[in-house]
C-alpha cells in the first residue's frame, strides 16, 4: 500500500515537472515568434515589458497563482472579462463538437471493427475495409468544400447557427465529415484486437470447455478492447482536437480556433500561454487518470512497468559501482 502511494506521488511530481518544462519551452518559442507582432501592436507594446526574462517571471507568477494574467488589447479589455472566462466561452463549443465526434466514432468504429474481425477475410470484411479506408483517405478540406457546395442543393445549414434546435442541426455535417478519420482509427484498432483474441489459445480453450461465444465475447473480447482503446484514446483525441480547429474555421463554429487566431493576431502573450498551459495541464491530468484505470483493468501492465523500473535501477547501480 505504501509503495503504491509512493509510486503515485512520484508520478504526480514527474507530471508537474514535465508540465513546467513544456510550458517554459513553449513560452520562449511563442515569445520569439510573436515579438514582431508585439512591436506592431501599440496597445501591447506600450504595456508589456521588453525583457523576455521579466515576461517569463510574470508568466510563472500567473501560472503558480492560477491567474490568466493581463489583457493588453483595448477590444478584449473593454469586455471586462478575464482571460479564463474568455477562454472557456470558446472552449465549450470545441469540447461539445469534439466529444460528440469522438463518442460517435468510438461506437461506429468499434462496431465495424468487431464485425470485420468476425468476418475476417470474407466479403463483408473486404467491403467495410474499402469503404472506411476510402472515406478516411479523402483530405478533410476536400470533404468540407464538398459539404459546403452540396448544402445549397440539399438544404442543410452550411454554417454554425447558435439558435436552439438549429445549433445541433448546423453541426451534424461537420461532425460526420470530421468523424471519418477517427472511425477509421477505431475500426483498425478494434478489428486487430478482436481478431487476435478470436485466434488466441485461451479463447479457443474457452470454446472447448463449452463456454458460449456470447459469454466469451463479454469476458474476453470486450475487456481486451477496453484496455486496447484506453491505451490510444488520448493520442486519438489529440489528433481529432487538432483537426477540429480547421473545421471550426470552415463552418464558423465559435470554438478555440477563433480564440487562438485572435490572440496570435493581437500578440496577447498571456492569452496564448494560458491556452497552451491549460491544454497541457488537462492532457497530463487525463493521462494520469487513464494510467490509473489501465493499471486497475490490467494489473499485469503495472507489474511489468515495476519490473522494468527495478531492472533499470539495478543497471544504474551496477554502472555506478
Amino acid at each position: 500500500m505504501k509503495n503504491n502511494i509512493l509510486i503515485l506521488f512520484k508520478h504526480i511530481i514527474v507530471y508537474f515537472f514535465v508540465l513546467f518544462v513544456i510550458v517554459s519551452i513553449i513560452f520562449f518559442v511563442i515569445n520569439s515568434l510573436i515579438e514582431p507582432q508585439i512591436k506592431k501592436n501599440i496597445a501591447v507594446y506600450s504595456q508589456i515589458n521588453s525583457s523576455p526574462w521579466i515576461r517569463y517571471g510574470e508568466f510563472l507568477n500567473n501560472l503558480f497563482s492560477f491567474r490568466g494574467g493581463k489583457i493588453y488589447s483595448k477590444e478584449l479589455a473593454a469586455t471586462n472579462l478575464s482571460i479564463i472566462t474568455l477562454y472557456f466561452m470558446q472552449f465549450k463549443w470545441t469540447i461539445l463538437f469534439t466529444v460528440i465526434i469522438f463518442i460517435f466514432s468510438l461506437i461506429i468504429g468499434n462496431l465495424l471493427g468487431i464485425w470485420s474481425a468476425y468476418k475476417f477475410n470474407k466479403a463483408p470484411d473486404f467491403v467495410v475495409n474499402i469503404i472506411v479506408s476510402a472515406l478516411a483517405t479523402i483530405p478533410l478540406i476536400v470533404l468540407a468544400i464538398l459539404a459546403l457546395g452540396t448544402s445549397i442543393f440539399l438544404g442543410y445549414p452550411s454554417q454554425f447557427i447558435n439558435n436552439g434546435s438549429l445549433t445541433f442541426t448546423s453541426i451534424i455535417t461537420p461532425i460526420i465529415i470530421t468523424a471519418f478519420g477517427t472511425i477509421s482509427l477505431f475500426h483498425a484498432r478494434s478489428r486487430k484486437i478482436t481478431k487476435e483474441t478470436l485466434s488466441s489459445n485461451y479463447y479457443l480453450f474457452g470454446i472447448s470447455l463449452g463456454n458460449s461465444k456470447t459469454k466469451l465475447f463479454k469476458q474476453n473480447i470486450i475487456k481486451n478492447l477496453i484496455i486496447a482503446e484506453l491505451q490510444v484514446i488520448l493520442p486519438f483525441y489529440i489528433l481529432l482536437f487538432s483537426t477540429s480547429l480547421i473545421i471550426e474555421r470552415i463552418f464558423s463554429i465559435p470554438g478555440q480556433s477563433i480564440f487562438i487566431s485572435y490572440v496570435f493576431t493581437k500578440a496577447e502573450l498571456n492569452c496564448i500561454m494560458f491556452y497552451f498551459s491549460f491544454n497541457f495541464f488537462a492532457l497530463l491530468i487525463a493521462r494520469f487518470i487513464n494510467e490509473i484505470i489501465l493499471n486497475y483493468l490490467n494489473p499485469a501492465q503495472a507489474i511489468e512497468k515495476r519490473i522494468r523500473w527495478i531492472k533499470r535501477k539495478r543497471l544504474d547501480y551496477e554502472w555506478t559501482r
